[in-house]
């Protein structure tokens, strides 16, 4: 589809900072109709999300995110280590993070979250679980809560969950896996 649109050329770039999670970038681009702008990009790790099922439950967490410091209603997520595959971080994060491991995952597809950055996310569905004890790392502080399926609706609608990963992931389950 890109038949009559062109792609942006770019002229240099300039990273403007960096840490272990997130890089910021100024890039100058010609637009196809040649005028030069300064473009932001960010480079973000990639990360996988686990929708965990046990019986007619969502396996959920409520952890405290930094830096809003409020309660979050999601399902597992993490970047991906060096290395890793995204199936190997999922297997991974749901340990860590519910202590639940997984005997079966099924590969969802991989989404785009941010417009500014090539930064994807790889969504799993986790299942014949097998419960175990949480390994969280020290900026995570989580309680592990299972969530009836038949509120996730409910809880969707009246904007309880809004980590988008989450919201997408279940938005995904009830199309595919209870419609």
């Amino acid at each position: 589809m890109l038949g009559l649109l062109r792609k942006w050329k770019i002229v240099d770039s300039r990273l403007l900072c960096s840490s272990d999670f997130v890089s910021v970038y100024a890039d100058r681009v010609i637009l196809p109709g040649g005028e030069q702008i300064t473009y932001t990009r960010i480079e973000l790790r990639d990360y996988a999300t686990v929708l965990p099922i046990v019986g007619d439950n969502v396996v959920m967490i409520e952890i405290l995110r930094y830096p809003r410091n409020c309660l979050s209603l999601e399902v597992p997520s993490g970047h991906i280590e060096a290395g890793e595959t995204p199936e190997e971080a999922a297997f991974r994060e749901l340990l860590e993070e519910t202590g639940y491991r997984a005997g079966q995952l099924d590969y969802v597809g991989c989404f785009n979250p941010l417009s500014r950055s090539i930064q994807r996310a790889h969504l799993f569905f986790a299942k014949n679980l097998e419960e175990g004890e949480q390994r969280l790392e020290k900026t995570e502080q989580i309680n592990v809560k299972p969530v009836p399926i038949k509120e996730i609706p409910k809880l969707l609608t009246a904007g309880k969950v809004t980590h988008t990963p989450t919201v997408l992931a279940l938005q995904r389950f009830l199309l595919t896996e209870q419609g």
